[in-house]
């Protein structure tokens, strides 16, 4: 009992004994290992698409960039039109005068013809612009062909002519690019030049709308009144004198004087009579006296009541012709100094809304070249051929998947 009995070993389960192989029996195949992975055929296709529509294009952009495409040189210009306004010192104690930038339209106008036909046609007859963009002979992709037509041109001159407008403060910013430095300084001083002759003429036309109407009635009064002077000689011409009232106070002169002849004789005659009888010879001259006088009065209203050429115009007639004829031209004249003033006055507000060109930069002179931009270029090639190969496989793959 003491000794230690040795326990029997459990039997194996039926799980473990049936991963176990029996005696004798072969072992189970080991698989074999993946074999190394071959370049099939649709490989080298995508390879050569990626050399083809890829890295060729790449290539052929370096190469242009780098070793064909010419240097260009840019000139900057900037400008506004500006207008200068006068106001009264005394209104509101203001100063003496206030300069303001030009009305919107016109920049606009000007940003406009910038870009337009006519001046690329100004310009093209001050400097050959044919000749200055066509100037390197091996870069067919960034210079002119002289041979192109106008439109050609301007698409061409579009492309070379970098124009920025702002509408709110009127400025006009501009960059000009040419194959040489001393071409792209002259281009934009030609454009400053002709567009300074633009606004120079937009001023006048403003000037002579805004005096038009004055000049058409300082005109007309000016007409008026001549007629009214050549009427009135007419008249002095025809009537053989200057000034028919002059005659007309001097008769009536002679006149007052005789009746008042006339008044003193009837009165003498009357007191003699008194004191003498009718044979006395004095009282017989004294009525001789009263005829002759009243002869004579008789006489002159004759003559106030007719001209002196005997037409039997009557003196007052004439008088009040010539009294019209007066107040026409003095009437003529009053309108003429009315519309001489008022064309003054259009003369000052003309001149207080005078436009000019304010250059707040003058055309620069490049001393090195910017342009063209090689490395950013090609990187737009690569990055755009990249992305079209990307799409272009992804949509092959995409339709084979569907087969």
């Amino acid at each position: 009992m003491g000794r230690l009995t040795k326990k029997p070993a459990k039997p194996a389960t039926k799980g473990a004994t049936k991963n176990i192989p029996p005696v004798g029996a072969n072992p189970a195949p080991i698989a074999d290992v993946a074999p190394p992975a071959r370049v099939r055929r649709r490989h080298r296709v995508l390879f050569l698409s990626f050399l083809l529509f890829v890295l060729a294009p790449a290539g052929i952009a370096i190469y242009y960039m780098y070793e064909i495409a010419e240097d260009q040189y840019s000139s900057r210009v900037s400008f506004s039109i500006r207008s200068e306004e006068f106001t009264n010192p005394l209104d509101a104690f203001s100063s003496l005068g206030q300069i303001s930038t030009g009305s919107s339209p016109d920049a606009s106008i000007l940003n406009e013809y910038i870009r337009s036909q006519i001046m690329l046609e100004e310009i093209s007859d001050k400097i050959d612009l044919r000749a200055i963009y066509s100037k390197p002979e091996n870069d067919p992709l960034f210079t002119f062909d002289p041979n192109g037509s106008i439109e050609d041109l301007l698409r061409y001159w579009q492309w070379m002519t970098y124009v920025s407008y702002d509408a709110g403060t009127g400025l006009i910013d501009i960059e000009v690019f040419a194959f040489t430095a001393h071409d792209a300084h002259l281009i934009a001083t030609q454009i400053m030049q002709t567009s300074n002759a633009l606004v120079d003429k937009l001023s006048h036309i403003s000037r002579k709308d805004t005096t038009k109407d004055a000049l058409f009635e300082l005109d007309r009064a000016n007409e008026r009144l001549s007629q009214a002077h050549q009427k009135l000689g007419d008249f002095r011409d025809a009537r053989q004198t200057i000034d028919p009232l002059a005659d007309l106070e001097s008769r009536m002169g002679v006149l007052t004087a005789l009746q008042q002849q006339l008044a003193s004789a009837i009165i003498e005659h009357d007191l003699l009579a008194e004191t003498t009888s009718l044979a006395d010879p004095r009282l017989e001259n004294m009525i001789r006296r009263v005829d002759a006088i009243q002869a004579r009065i008789d006489q002159e209203r004759s003559k106030i009541g007719q001209t002196s050429d005997g037409e039997g115009s009557a003196l007052a007639s004439v008088v009040g012709q010539y009294e019209r004829l007066l107040a026409d031209r003095e009437f003529a004249a009053t309108a003429y100094l009315a519309a001489a003033a008022n064309y003054d006055l259009a003369l000052a507000e003309a001149r207080r809304k005078s436009r000019y060109l304010a250059a707040h930069i003058p055309p620069t002179m490049a001393q090195t070249p910017q342009y063209p931009q090689r490395l950013l270029i090609v990187l737009s090639v690569f990055g755009g051929a990249l992305l079209f190969w990307m799409i272009s496989v992804l949509t092959v793959y995409a339709m084979l998947d569907r087969r």
